[in-house]
């Protein structure tokens, strides 16, 4: 569910080798693979993990193992136990701002169309959060499965991180040096560009499709969540895609997006997520604590904090 809004800055030297691009549209989402100078037999490799992945981890495909998990089917659900376990370590870590068994709930709101927005209601939503409880989420013997059968896991605020990881560590293993992957905004770049050159990725201005500021990486994933991108009005109500899972409403404070940067895709993912509905104050103190992990914060009047670590910037 997370759309992390990033717009690439890929500039390729008349020196450097050139570039070979593939995309493809995974995860309700365009997916870019940039490497440069190498077998483009690669590119079409991840783009195979990306639909294997789509066809494990998606909430609303009927035909993916994690819907078939969701509506009872009996299964060897074993090859959802290490995402599953992971997101639920992320529950504890975070104090629950990600619960991946918020899908009973998340699955009610349709934010994919602007124009015809639909909105649950107050009481089914109050209704679905009796069966958000990730304690209804059992992991035993490699295997997945749940207590509570009106219980539905979702999956999004972690799936394009891991998803990303894959790639990464699969081009690594084939011996690439320097690439650049782009699962919907989620980017995780390998090495530097050719020529020692950090990547610059830029971080969008929100509601807006300008980049705000610029930020220089090498081997890291950059990944913003936002309330701008996937959204709706309802009633002269605006409603975004984020949602705080005590509640089961999109979270109501001062952000507007966090970014965070580590060298772990799936970190970045799920800390995104977790600092916008942890809020700027507690958000900034848990990454502070927190290794391997930066964030950039943009509040409701635009202005920007960062955690002491984050890389340098330029506002564009």
């Amino acid at each position: 569910m997370i759309l992390s809004v990033f717009i690439c800055l890929v500039l390729t030297g008349c020196n450097e080798p050139a570039q070979i691009v593939d995309c493809g549209f995974y995860f309700d989402t365009y997916v870019q693979i940039h490497v440069y100078g190498e077998d483009k037999q690669y590119l079409k490799e991840c783009l195979e993990i990306c639909e294997s992945c789509d066809k494990l981890y998606s909430a609303h495909d009927p035909d993916s193992l994690l819907y078939k998990l969701n509506h009872g089917e009996s299964s060897d659900y074993s090859a959802l136990y290490p995402l599953i376990k992971t997101s639920k370590d992320y529950n504890d870590l975070t104090g629950g701002a990600v619960n991946p068994a918020i899908g009973a709930v998340s699955l009610l709101w349709d934010f994919s169309d602007k124009d015809n927005p639909s909105f649950p209601g107050s009481g089914n939503i109050k209704d679905a959060l009796i069966h958000t409880d990730p304690s209804s989420i059992i992991l035993k013997d490699n295997n997945v499965s749940l207590t509570d059968p009106e219980a539905k896991i979702d999956l999004g605020f972690i799936a394009k991180g891991a998803v990303s990881e894959l790639i990464r560590d699969h081009l690594i293993e084939k011996g690439v040096k320097s690439a650049l992957i782009n699962l919907g905004g989620n980017i995780v770049v390998i090495g530097s560009k050719p020529g020692g050159e950090a990547f610059t990725v830029g971080i969008k201005y929100p509601f807006s499709g300008d980049v705000i500021v610029t930020v220089e990486v090498c081997d890291a994933a950059v990944v913003t969540s936002g309330i701008y991108e996937r959204n709706f009005v309802y009633n002269d109500h605006f409603y975004h895609h984020i949602l705080d899972p005590e509640t089961g409403f999109p979270v109501e404070n001062e952000l507007l997006s966090v970014t965070i940067v580590s060298s772990d895709p799936t970190k970045a993912d799920a800390l995104s997520t977790a600092c916008m509905v942890m809020g700027m104050e507690k958000g900034l103190e848990f990454i502070e604590n927190t290794d391997d992990a930066e964030a950039l914060f943009i509040d409701n009047h635009y202005n920007i904090y960062t955690t002491s670590g984050f890389p340098k910037y330029e506002y564009q």
